[in-house]
């Protein structure tokens, strides 16, 4: 019944995937750059085959534990890793990743 009323409607639903949260997150980063973005997708893709870590964890956790990692493995500058516009989209401060 509600997918007839779906596609009645013409919405198209989809599940949140990582990869979704990845592409916005890493837009938000000021340094991103092909090293950080490549860092942060193998990040994911190695916590995503951990079974406990995809059932325990939210996919836009998952992405911004990746995205923090990514920042501080391949920040050389020494610039802030958690900049206010990451706070802004991911909805978390930095401890929450590292914490989780």
């Amino acid at each position: 019944m509600e997918k007839t009323i779906l596609r009645k409607l013409e919405w198209n639903l989809t599940v949140a995937t990582p990869y979704v949260f990845l592409a916005r997150f890493i837009k938000a980063t000021v340094q991103a750059d092909k090293t950080m973005e490549n860092m942060a997708l193998f990040l994911v893709e190695t916590g995503l085959m951990y079974y406990p870590v995809v059932v325990s964890y939210s996919p836009s956790l998952i992405v911004a534990a990746a995205v923090y990692g990514a920042i501080h493995t391949t920040n050389k500058t020494k610039t802030p890793s958690w900049i206010e516009t990451l706070k802004h989209y991911t909805e978390l401060i930095k401890v929450s990743c590292i914490v989780a």
